[in-house]
């Protein structure tokens, strides 16, 4: 998949003109990163954004105490720092790749002069970033009200996929339980003594980075509603 292909493919490019996409295009670089790199800063000032070509990107925040806290995962096609597109700000959190990943870094007032042109642009971007809004306030709302077995029932069920019309649920897990600790808000032992547990229970069953829901029913009921 070419660039433009890439672009076209990204919920921010949706509809857009190829003609407007070349511009971009022709301002973007290609960045790869090493797994555990840090990519922008708590507190760098940002004029561009980024886009996933390959691999996997966390956002997170530190304590004082030094306790890390993820607030978000970008896969391929996703964005982040793209407030920075129509202001020029500094980052509140740390961006960090989770594995080796290919980014696409395009500066924002080039963004900002096609957006003035086409305000399809503004429309896609409002959308992302409602739907980022939403999934932050659930996160929020999941680790202020919800214990560590509760998160973990809620993050498998809106994690979960069909796998090959098989009718199984399969979550693959693309990081490892250290991370997905930061994510619910637990320790690694806490996170490790809920999954056993909900393996003995019937709930799930693991295998490497897979994580397979045997019982659909029993993780909504611990989970509460609005987990799906």
């Amino acid at each position: 998949m070419d660039i433009l292909e890439f672009l076209q493919s990204t919920r921010l490019f949706i509809d857009i003109p190829a003609e407007q996409l070349d511009i971009l295009i022709g301002s973007a670089r290609e960045k790869k990163y090493t797994a555990g790199r840090l990519i922008v800063s708590e507190s760098d000032e940002v004029q561009s954004f980024f886009i996933v070509k390959k691999g996997m990107v966390k956002l997170s925040k530190t304590s004082f105490n030094g306790k890390e806290q993820t607030i978000y995962l970008f896969g391929p096609g996703e964005m982040f720092c793209l407030c920075s597109t129509l202001n020029a700000s500094v980052y509140p959190a740390d961006a960090m790749a989770l594995e080796e990943s290919t980014l696409l870094v395009l500066p924002g007032d080039v963004l900002e002069v096609e957006a003035r042109k086409n305000p399809r642009i503004l429309l896609n971007m409002l959308s992302v970033l409602c739907q980022r809004l939403k999934e932050t306030l659930t996160l929020v709302e999941s680790l202020s009200l919800k214990e560590i077995p509760q998160r973990l029932a809620s993050f498998l069920l809106m994690s979960t996929r069909q796998s090959d019309g098989k009718g199984e649920d399969i979550v693959e897990m693309p990081f490892t339980q250290r991370e997905l600790a930061k994510i619910l808000g637990a320790t690694p032992e806490t996170l490790n003594r809920v999954l056993k547990k909900m393996a003995e229970e019937g709930m799930i069953s693991m295998q490497g980075r897979f994580i397979r829901t045997l019982d659909r029913g029993a993780l909504k009921e611990l989970a509460g509603d609005g987990s799906e």
